[in-house]
């Protein structure tokens, strides 16, 4: 589908690393420590210690095309792969 998935969470690298080993992940995660990339999207917590799970879209010129600021793991991915269709037609 000409998409690219990439992970952000604060965790460290290694515990990253622990996490795409549990779940079998196939895509890349960013280490943002500094929660730089998650103040800019405006995922984190009301008080500012973790960051809420959230899902963008993207769109080729670098538009955020959709927000999932509430995600329920459940059909989440299915739910994304449709709207990347979408987008494609």
């Amino acid at each position: 589908m000409n998409a690219l998935v990439v992970g952000v969470s604060a965790d460290k690298p290694e515990v990253q690393q622990r996490f795409i080993d549990k779940f079998e992940l196939t895509f890349p995660m960013i280490s943002d420590t500094s929660k730089e990339i998650i103040d800019a999207y405006g995922a984190r917590e009301v008080l500012g210690v973790s960051a809420k799970r959230r899902t963008f879209l993207i769109d080729p010129q670098g538009v955020i095309a959709r927000a999932w600021h509430k995600v329920k793991v459940e059909g989440h991915a299915d739910e994304v792969v449709s709207a990347i269709r979408e987008r494609a037609t």
